[in-house]
């Protein structure tokens, strides 16, 4: 695990203040006409997501092979970070509740977004293997650069993309399954 930051030590209190308290001044300066609801990810998910993106933006912004192979991933990683925000990622704050035995009609919400990364798992498959593949440039590239901490980072990125495949889509999965057998038809 890497090392936290002060500015995500302050992240990570503001997030969990506008976790607890927050939605009700964000629903308040919301349009009375939105589309749909955001539904929010889980916090440790929000603070991964931004130190990556922190990261990996600064080392694309270097010059020669280390800032090519970084640029290349920033661009894959920045896409896949929309899917995961609109739709791959929300279903999993229903957690703590399901591991209780809690199912409500209210989480009926999530039920197409888990069916979506049900259907679209080959495409989220493909997305982290090219993600994986240039992280795997990077590391190469640091290698020969003899830049350690690009490295290190795109290794534990690469990682971290492996976990998204063998440990939270699956949960996903669970939790749609949950839901289609607890929850009445026609949710």
């Amino acid at each position: 695990m890497r090392p936290r930051s002060p500015s995500i030590i302050a992240l990570m209190a503001f997030t969990a203040v506008a976790w607890m308290g927050g939605s009700l001044g964000a629903a308040m300066a919301q349009p009375a006409q939105t589309a749909a609801p955001q539904h929010l990810i889980p916090q440790s998910l929000q603070i991964e997501q931004k130190e990556t993106l922190e990261q990996i933006s600064m080392l694309a912004r270097r010059k020669g092979p280390v800032g090519v192979a970084a640029g290349k991933a920033l661009v894959l990683f920045k896409k896949h970070i929309a899917r995961e925000q609109e739709f791959i990622l929300p279903p999993l704050t229903l957690l703590p509740l399901l591991a209780e035995g809690k199912v409500t009609p209210d989480m009926a919400w999530a039920l197409p977004m888990t069916d979506r990364v049900k259907a679209e798992r080959e495409q989220i498959f493909d997305e982290h293997t090219e993600i994986t593949e240039a992280l795997n440039q990077l590391v190469v590239a640091a290698a020969v650069a003899h830049d350690n901490d690009a490295k290190e980072f795109a290794e534990s990125a690469a990682a971290e993309s492996l976990n998204d495949l063998e440990i939270l889509q699956p949960t996903l999965l669970l939790i749609g399954d949950i839901l289609h057998s607890k929850l009445p038809a026609g949710h």
